[in-house]
């Protein structure tokens, strides 16, 4: 599967009703700036608790959708670039961040073909849950990250955890575990959102391309790409992971995502 046929298919999913779908999940973006204001370190304490203190870094947040993450960082005095396919997207973040008070840079684009280098490097580049699936080859995704980061920067990767993603499902209001986890498949699938939008228009929506990635496919794929693995959490007690239906009390017993803190190869070898 080429990138740019998979990234055309996909911009063409994310922009149907996205700005809709956001403000019917968070309200209208004046609303929901003052809830991330209130708290802005509680919405992104799982990031925090890896990055220390972010003001005054610089952060990339690719795919980073309708900008809740990246405005929660320029809360705290971050500098936050977003590059996403979507415009509707875009439009809800920029709406969101200027109800914030805070400045944000958003480009709509393909990551792979967008060129960063002239606006400098990063201190943080942050990829968060279900982003990876819509990229063909992770090697190329993490050279493109590796080349933007700062000579210390560090890549934070946070997903879905492949066993939930890969083989579990809802059918007919019931978990069942009859995915194959080393599925190497290109698939179809709702845009993440469809859920949030009337019945009326869900069927006509374009669906979305991806790919899902097992653990050590993103591991050998970061290695390869002249990275070095930090650290690894896999995370229970992550209820909204699984899909509807799952047995009571099993995000204590499966994780429901996983992270990955990583840094370039040159670093690890001065002892970081």
């Amino acid at each position: 599967m080429e990138q740019k046929l998979m990234s055309k298919r996909n911009q063409v999913g994310w922009n149907q009703y996205a700005y809709e779908a956001w403000v019917r999940r968070h309200g209208n973006p004046s609303d929901y700036a003052k809830e991330l204001k209130a708290a802005p370190a509680d919405k992104v304490m799982y990031y925090l608790k890896e990055m220390g203190e972010v003001k005054g870094k610089r952060i990339l947040n690719p795919l980073g959708s309708k900008g809740n993450k990246a405005v929660c960082f320029a809360l705290l005095g971050a500098e936050v670039t977003v590059v996403d396919l979507s415009e509707g997207n875009r439009q809800y973040a920029m709406e969101l961040a200027e109800a914030a008070g805070v400045s944000l840079t958003y480009i709509v684009g393909d990551l792979l073909d967008t060129p960063l280098h002239d606006i400098g490097k990063f201190d943080f580049v942050l990829l968060e849950m279900g982003v990876l699936h819509y990229f063909a080859e992770l090697p190329t995704l993490f050279k493109k990250i590796a080349s933007l980061l700062a000579t210390d920067g560090v890549f934070l990767i946070r997903e879905y955890h492949p066993y939930v993603a890969k083989v579990m499902r809802n059918k007919d209001g019931e978990a069942v575990f009859d995915g194959n986890y080393f599925d190497e498949s290109y698939i179809e699938e709702d845009v993440a959102y469809a859920s949030l939008l009337p019945e009326s228009i869900r069927p006509q929506l374009e669906k979305n391309l991806i790919r899902r990635w097992t653990i050590a496919e993103v591991i050998n794929a970061l290695v390869v790409s002249g990275f070095h693995i930090v650290k690894m959490n896999e995370d229970p007690g992550v209820r909204w992971a699984f899909p509807e239906g799952a047995p009571s009390g099993i995000e204590n017993r499966l994780p429901g995502t996983y992270a990955l803190v990583v840094m370039p190869h040159h670093v690890s070898q001065r002892g970081v």
